[in-house]
């Protein structure tokens, strides 16, 4: 009996759990050649947080160079500081691998983006660019190319996910060489579907290694 009892509590909170969700931000800004670049997790309105934080980045010849924050709790008292370095050799490799990596589970990728499409909601989305050239026609060419480029980027977001509200505004700045960017986003999703997307991804690992897939294949004929 009490067996049965802890097991019935177990459940009710496994699916307590499930339907809790998990708000992710991300925000970016560039002033001039300072850029900031901030994710942060929020679950139960700010109760447990994770924050990562790359306040700096630089370019040389030999590479690129940032700053890393991170910063844990709701009142952020656990925080992390470190400095990274990396060179366009390792940059190239690292392109290299997310390829490969996107041609080698596009099967999964695909299967995890028909779950997510409509249960990962983007709740907002706040563009604001101001940008300006050496002179009013340069600037009005570049204006032109970031409200296309920019369009199709939210038009992407829109067909694609669950985008629940956007707003767009990149104006000009005719007084000389600007380029300001202000990009917040808001994603949400619940626990359990990402722990059905840790179950997708885990059975197609399984069914690839022991070649469930090319039986089942062969069965159909």
């Amino acid at each position: 009996m009490l067996f049965a009892i802890i097991t019935v509590i177990l459940v009710l909170v496994f699916l307590i759990i499930c339907f809790i969700k998990v708000n992710v931000v991300i925000e970016y800004n560039r002033q001039g050649v300072n850029d900031n670049f901030v994710v942060s997790f929020f679950v139960l309105k700010g109760l447990i947080k994770y924050k990562f934080e790359i306040p700096k980045v630089g370019a040389g010849k030999k590479g690129i160079w940032f700053r890393k924050v991170k910063e844990k709790g709701k009142k952020e008292k656990d925080v992390s500081k470190k400095t990274g370095k990396m060179g366009y050799r390792q940059i190239r490799r690292k392109f290299e691998e997310f390829r490969n990596f996107n041609k080698k589970y596009d099967v999964l990728l695909g299967k995890v983006y028909k779950y997510l499409r409509c249960r990962l909601n983007i709740n907002k989305i706040d563009i604001n660019i101001t940008i300006g050239a050496d002179n009013a026609h340069h600037t009005a060419v570049l204006l032109g190319l970031c409200w296309s480029a920019v369009g199709l980027l939210v038009s992407f977001l829109h067909n694609k996910l669950n985008l629940m509200e956007k707003t767009v505004n990149i104006k000009p700045d005719y007084m000389g060489k600007k380029l300001k960017v202000d990009l917040f986003c808001i994603l949400s999703v619940r626990i359990g579907h990402i722990i059905i997307v840790g179950l997708i991804a885990l059975t197609h690992i399984i069914g690839s290694k022991f070649g469930f897939a090319e039986v089942r294949r062969s069965v159909a004929g």
